[in-house]
């Protein structure tokens, strides 16, 4: 009995009520105190939740990119260039239409002719421009420890691409040669041939110091 009662903890049980339960049946009374101390005197399950290990969260990986360099003319640019291969079908469809209504004497041979260059000429403007302005970079980011660079450009059919380099693999500006009309300088690096072109003149540049750092000087 007293064994028993070592085993409940404090404020579980009161002395009189074990004593007076033992005596009027000394067996099951037993049996049953034991169950109830075991019972009561395990943990819970919120207590096993409370005082269990937690895991750590994972490290965030994510790292942040300042920016150092924005063209503000890319918004446009890259609008434009999506506007190119609207001509082609509206050419496409106007040019059979004229020549059918020519030959039915409803319109003259000259108005097929006509829509057919508006449309052929917009068309190669069009995609000159996109020529001339392929891999046109809107923006330039750099890393916190400045050593990675990331270029965000507008590719020839006017999508937004990025690209993480690491600045040691940038060519250096003073290594390039030089552009005719000096309205951009192009970017190089020694992974692959990619080249993007940045029109430095006419944009806004946030932080000069880490832009000569991952560019060089001119």
């Amino acid at each position: 009995m007293l064994s028993v009662l070592r085993l409940c903890p404090a404020g579980r049980f009161s002395i009189a009520n074990a004593v007076q339960l033992f005596h009027r049946t000394p067996a099951a009374s037993t049996t049953r105190l034991v169950q109830q101390c075991s019972t009561e005197s395990s943990p819970t399950q919120e207590e096993r939740v409370q005082t269990g290990t937690q895991t750590p969260a994972a490290p965030n990986t994510d790292g942040s990119w300042n920016p150092i360099f924005h063209f503000p003319g890319i918004v446009l640019t890259a609008s434009v260039k999506r506007l190119k291969m609207y001509p082609v079908g509206v050419t496409g469809a106007t040019v059979p239409i004229c020549l059918g209504l020519a030959y039915a004497d409803i319109f003259s041979v000259t108005t097929a002719q006509i829509c057919g260059s508006i449309g052929l000429t917009t068309t190669l403007t069009l995609l000159l421009f996109s020529y001339l302005t392929n891999n046109l970079v809107g923006y330039v980011y750099t890393d916190e420890e400045c050593k990675r660079v990331k270029i965000s450009y507008v590719d020839f059919n006017g999508k937004r691409q990025d690209r993480i380099h690491s600045i040691d693999d940038i060519v250096p500006r003073s290594e390039l040669g030089r552009s005719l009309l000096k309205f951009y300088f192009p970017i190089k690096n020694h992974d692959n041939g990619d080249v993007y072109r940045i029109v430095h003149k006419y944009g806004e540049v946030y932080n000069e110091q880490a832009f000569q750092k991952v560019f060089g000087r001119d």
